[in-house]
């Protein structure tokens, strides 16, 4: 794996364990066959309404640019317990959320080849080897042969009633929203608790829009 090997110099992790590799890749954005979740609504929250992309303008005499969204937010709801019971009915699976020692996850184990590998993604509990992930109470879907978002996948494949839900949120709405998640408490320097989250809170405090 090209990452484990260029990396060592940059870190003081130790990468011999698949998983733990491509966790750590994870973090640091490399495409991965995982996607990110939480456990956490409130971070689900933020995530939905500052990922929205917005234009900023000032006005005479404001302290703040007043934004303007372009299009909605969406938080996605996801019953993992649901979803891997019919994602893994043809293994006789009932027990929840997998693990990475789970045998049902080695269908999905990093470099499987793609012809063993399963065919829908399914949830599990990833290493919390960053201090990212303990703060945003991460949880991974991780993807098979089955590349479709997984909203294709849960319409046209008979997946259980409401075992994935999208709430949308108006782009009316978000300037208000996005507000309300930063008076609550949920900042840039609480769901990333290093230097670039303090930077992008700084950022945002004294207008210095994105």
């Amino acid at each position: 794996m090209r990452f484990r090997q260029r990396s060592i110099p940059l870190h003081n992790r130790s990468l011999d364990n698949d998983w733990d590799a491509l966790f750590f890749m994870q973090h640091y954005s490399v495409p991965t066959r995982l996607l990110d979740w939480t456990e956490n609504p409130f971070i689900a929250f933020y995530f939905a309404v500052s990922s929205a992309p917005f234009s900023a303008k000032w006005k005479g005499g404001s302290s703040r640019p007043e934004l303007s969204f372009s299009s909605d937010a969406a938080i996605w709801i996801l019953d993992p317990i649901a979803w891997n019971s019919f994602a893994l009915s043809h293994q006789g699976y009932d027990r929840g959320i997998l693990t990475p020692a789970d045998e049902a996850l080695l269908p999905y184990k990093p470099l499987t080849k793609f012809k063993d590998m399963n065919v829908h993604p399914v949830s599990l509990y990833g290493a919390h080897n960053s201090p990212r992930i303990v703060a945003q109470r991460g949880a991974f879907t991780i993807f098979g042969q089955h590349t479709a978002a997984m909203e294709d996948v849960y319409t046209s494949n008979g997946f259980p009633r409401d075992c994935l839900v999208k709430i949308v949120l108006s782009r009316i709405r978000l300037p208000l929203l996005r507000s309300s998640i930063f008076n609550q408490g949920i900042t840039e320097s609480v769901v990333f608790p290093d230097l670039d989250g303090l930077a992008r809170e700084m950022k945002r405090e004294f207008g210095f829009q994105e």
